[in-house]
């Protein structure tokens, strides 16, 4: 297997990076789309669905749905995940289609910490339907014409991809990299070239243990803090923010924006505020996030709404296994006795 190290490390020692994925609120609860490094990362089973739904004050809001799963291979200290991914947008419907398997495996480097080097291939396609288009020779001041003489162009195309990431565990902290769009395909329905940009994703969270005092009592809850970083193109963003996991509950609230960091000319790098809350039955973790819009768009997107349900198991069989689990708050085991179970 270490050769699968070797081979992770060439992938993400690219340099050149490049245009934007759609992205989500609850990363580490739809971990496997965040890199294949997480395939696995539980050290049992585990089942996601999410779905957002992006500005909905503008018609035909941008919406995403995911569908995850992931196991982790005791006797090969192996995940494997398969990731089903589709998202819509616009009055074109302009959707794109994705399946993806990916492997990932767990290296304990030290007593404290743990590697997992994880690769992903993908088949996606991208469609439109030209048909719901309006052209400008369409229009005139009478009526809406029926046909355009615009050129007939490709309504699909479809490709493949490679995606490499590495993540590191080191007690109660975490860190990683995905590298995605390896093969950089050519993803353009206008039949010339126009290849899917490089995307870098960088991320790091910790985990704390803190005292929370409710009237006269004072019970045990977990604080986890993260940092999330893309670069992909001239797209530049960041994800900073906190859970805190008590009993049942957990809330989250975080800000995603790089003010510091114009994107373009008079336009300051700031997305939203979010605010999530979620609520753990026995092994199903229900979440909602609810996306404050604060940029120039704040008065017309309306913000952006996510759900998230995840399921997470272990079986007996892999109880004493000795794989690292990721201390984050979608990742703790669930079956841990005196601890909260989380996403």
């Amino acid at each position: 297997m270490k050769y699968i190290v070797y081979i992770v490390l060439c992938c993400v020692s690219f340099q050149k990076l490049s245009a934007q994925d759609p992205q989500f609120t609850h990363l580490y609860a739809i971990p496997l789309y965040v890199g294949p490094s997480f395939a696995g990362a539980t050290g049992g089973t585990r089942a996601t669905l999410n779905a957002r739904d992006q500005w909905t004050a503008v018609k035909k809001e941008y919406v995403s749905y995911s569908l995850g799963a992931d196991h982790f291979v005791d006797e090969i200290n192996s995940g494997i995940g398969l990731l089903v991914f589709r998202d819509h947008s616009g009055y074109g419907n302009l959707t794109q289609t994705f399946a993806a398997l990916q492997y990932s495996y767990s290296l304990n480097v030290s007593k404290f910490m743990s590697i997992r080097p994880g690769i992903q291939a993908s088949y996606s396609q991208r469609k439109i339907d030209y048909s719901k288009l309006l052209f400008g020779d369409q229009l005139s001041i009478f009526e809406i014409k029926d046909e355009t003489i615009e050129p007939q162009l490709i309504d699909k195309t479809s490709y493949l991809d490679f995606t490499a990431s590495m993540l590191g565990i080191y007690k109660n902290f975490w860190f990683g990299y995905t590298l995605d769009h390896i093969l950089r395909p050519n993803q353009s329905l206008l039949a010339s070239k126009t290849r899917v940009p490089l995307r870098s994703v960088y991320y790091a969270g910790a985990k704390f243990q803190v005292k929370i005092k409710v009237g006269n009592k004072s019970t045990r809850g977990f604080l986890y803090t993260f940092a999330h970083y893309n670069k992909q193109e001239n797209f530049n963003q960041a994800l900073v923010g906190a859970y805190l996991s008590q009993g049942r509950f957990i809330t989250g609230v975080w800000y995603r924006g790089i003010p510091f960091l114009k994107a373009y000319d008079e336009y300051i790098n700031t997305d939203a505020f979010a605010f999530m809350f979620g609520l753990k039955q026995g092994y199903f973790t229900y979440l909602y996030s609810y996306d404050l819009t604060a940029s120039k768009l704040t008065s017309d997107s309306a913000g952006s709404h996510e759900i998230t349900i995840v399921w997470n198991w272990k079986s007996e069989k892999t109880r004493k296994q000795k794989m690292k689990a990721l201390p984050c708050p979608m990742h703790d085991n669930p079956w841990k006795k005196n601890e909260s179970q989380t996403m």
